[in-house]
């Protein structure tokens, strides 16, 4: 589990946006160089790309957001 803070617009679910989106609400990209601050439950915190995070359709990204550490790809909308 993790958690992703910033500042931005708390009427708006800033999950659902593109990464245009997220420089529009808390200016994510150039207040942290394109990064996020990321923190895990277990207490590590890590810095990831944005593209990472949000974009990237690799194993290694889609693992983090699932429980069994599986990619899941069939989940991925078409």
């Amino acid at each position: 589990m993790m958690a992703i803070g910033d500042s931005f617009d708390a009427a708006a679910n800033f999950m659902r946006f593109d990464l245009a989106g997220l420089e529009t609400y808390g200016n994510t990209r150039s207040r942290h160089q394109g990064k996020a601050n990321v923190l895990f439950c277990d207490g590590h915190v890590e810095s990831p790309t944005l593209e990472f995070l949000f974009e990237d359709t690799s194993d290694a990204a889609l693992n983090r957001w699932n429980r069994d550490h599986q990619p899941h790809r069939e989940l991925l909308a078409p």
